[in-house]
């Protein structure tokens, strides 16, 4: 209950910059990608229940990402309409990322532990490194639900807004596709 009065706290306290972000980036959508403006997906969320995430479209049909969407991932502004899902109840803005709802019958035994907190938009995977194994991402999650707490979502939280704007100074702009999962790595 404390986790979702914070995340609401932080998305009501941030209201002034992310809203006019999100409108910003619905009608640059609407010029550089044109309609459907949102990607809808089936993830897994708590205690494994199927739920909707909402995000900025990026791809086309034919797998295409132009200039426009790469900008969009590769500073995650992608993720805005997630705050949508944490509204709803079922996002947190800090635990491990809700995968494809497709793969809930390719994960190890222990790695069902994930489902016993909330999925977030960031969590302590993704702010370890972005070219690891499936597995590894799945071990950082393990300990993220073994250990967290109000100052480590906080912590995860600051090292999420450094990250992205470190980005800012890479050469390499390019949001780079992410492996599928299947089970074994």
């Amino acid at each position: 209950m404390l986790k979702k009065l914070f995340d609401l706290t932080i998305v009501f306290f941030l209201f002034p910059v992310w809203f006019p972000l999100v409108i910003i980036v619905i009608i640059l959508s609407l010029v550089f990608n044109g309609k459907p403006i949102f990607f809808l997906q089936y993830r897994g969320g708590y205690k494994n229940k199927k739920i909707q995430i909402i995000k900025f479209r990026t791809i086309d049909s034919n797998h295409y990402i132009n200039s426009y969407s790469n900008f969009l991932r590769f500073f995650k502004f992608d993720e805005l309409p997630q705050i949508i899902n944490i509204l709803k109840g079922d996002l947190s803005l800090v635990g491990p990322r809700p995968l494809h709802y497709e793969y809930k019958n390719l994960y190890k035994k222990k790695h069902l532990k994930r489902f016993h907190v909330m999925p977030g938009i960031t969590g302590w995977s993704q702010i370890k490194s972005n070219n690891m194994t499936w597995l590894k991402k799945f071990d950082l999650d393990l300990w993220y639900v073994d250990n967290h707490n109000f100052l480590l979502d906080l912590k995860i939280l600051l090292l999420t807004i450094i990250k992205i704007s470190l980005s800012l100074f890479m050469k390499d702009k390019k949001s780079h596709p992410i492996k599928k999962f299947n089970g074994s790595n």
